[in-house]
């Protein structure tokens, strides 16, 4: 096993817009649950400040189907919950569609 310590990115660095794909164009979103005030698409488009929040409790999924095979060389996941304790665990699924199971 190969381990790397990196630094943190700090909160008040904005990111970076270079590189970022065009998801409107790109992908179709699926989830599980949305509060009306904070739709999906918050979390997902750069600039935006309130981000995503469940309507449901219970675990949670945002799916992006992309349209076409994508290169992915980085993909970054915040979360913050500052009204009620909880624990938060995040996680990435990349399935290639059409390739062959050995």
């Amino acid at each position: 096993m190969r381990k790397r310590l990196v630094t943190p990115i700090p909160q008040d660095v904005p990111p970076l817009d270079e590189g970022w794909l065009d998801l409107d164009g790109a992908a179709v979103v699926e989830f599980t649950s949305e509060e009306k005030e904070y739709p999906v698409e918050a979390a997902l488009v750069s600039g935006e400040m309130w981000g995503w929040r469940a309507a449901d409790s219970g675990a949670q999924t945002i799916r992006l189907i992309f349209d076409e095979p994508q290169r992915l060389n980085r993909i970054a996941l915040a979360f913050e919950e500052t009204e009620t304790e909880r624990t938060l665990v995040g996680g990435v699924l990349a399935l290639a569609l059409g390739s062959r199971k050995t």
